[in-house]
């Protein structure tokens, strides 16, 4: 299975109002969870990613440049897939700043955190982003993370402790 099908299929049960993408390659995934997006699906990329889905916004910039517009944006996404500049410190500070805008209850996907070759660690695919998973697990105990071999490349699903549905009616 494609990581954009599982991504899909968590969007289809999610059913998330706003979802953001940093990093669209050719557009595939956020195209796949518009359909399922409520509100509005937010891409950031550096190159030209063309869409004429009205539900969809692309951004033409850093993921750095967007959230340091974004600040004074109370937009928060219920679902938010990183998937940008694979150099783990990109990574760190991508997922730093999701968590900003990171809904109640909402979800982190993770891409390229368990390659399953050496050969994916190579900066055009993987890098050494798959560095994420133990900083998360070793850094930031405020937050559950699973790690799931989702294709080639894998993937990671990152939620805030006790932000489960059954937590929350119950705090």
């Amino acid at each position: 299975m494609h990581h954009s099908e599982f991504i899909e299929t968590l969007a289809a049960i999610y059913k998330p109002d706003y979802y953001l993408e940093l990093g669209l390659y050719q557009g595939d995934t956020i195209r796949r969870v518009a359909k399922h997006t409520k509100t509005l699906a937010v891409g950031v990329d550096t190159n030209l990613v063309s869409v004429s889905d009205p539900k969809i916004k692309i951004h033409q910039c850093t993921t750095d440049l967007f959230f340091q517009t974004s600040v004074y944006d109370n937009t928060t996404y219920d679902m938010i897939f990183i998937d940008a500049d694979h150099r783990f410190e990109s990574v760190q500070k991508d997922l730093q700043n999701s968590l900003y805008h990171l809904a109640e209850g909402g979800i982190i996907i993770l891409h390229d955190t368990d390659p399953e070759s050496d050969y994916l660690f190579n900066p055009g695919y993987c890098g050494d982003s798959y560095k994420i998973v133990d900083f998360i697990e070793q850094e930031l105990p405020e937050l559950n993370i699973v790690t799931l071999p989702i294709a080639e490349a894998g993937l990671s699903i990152v939620t805030r402790k006790n932000s489960t549905r059954t937590q929350k009616r119950h705090a």
